[in-house]
């Protein structure tokens, strides 16, 4: 009975470990991606800054033409716009390092069983 109990735990713990792997590789490579993506939009924002208009245009909340502040031509939309486009790159870095940290925290583990 022991001898059963012995082969049980230790397929439990290969599977445990093979699954963990698994789940660690797949955090580091999603937060190695989530990085990318962050790095290529910030260049692509510095190439064009033009892209912006996007979003901009999505935080239109009320009628642009029916304000009279005088900006000098520049759209107040696209002003609101940037702070928040930093923000959330910001925040896309941060929750790719989460990941990259989580997996790496599990592969350790994995790699002590």
């Amino acid at each position: 009975m022991n001898k059963k109990g012995n082969t049980q735990r230790s397929s439990t713990n290969i599977i445990g470990g093979v699954a963990g792997l698994i789940i660690g590789l797949i955090l580091v490579s999603a937060g190695g991606l989530i990085l990318i993506h962050a790095a290529y939009m910030s260049w692509e924002l510095y190439q064009n800054p033009e892209a912006i208009d996007g979003f901009a245009k999505s935080l239109s909340l009320f009628d642009v033409s029916r304000l009279e502040v005088d900006l000098n031509g520049l759209d107040p939309l696209r002003l609101i716009a940037w702070p928040f486009i930093v923000l959330v790159l910001l925040l896309q870095g941060k929750i790719g390092l989460w990941a990259i940290e989580g997996g790496a925290r599990l592969l350790e583990a994995c790699r002590q069983r």
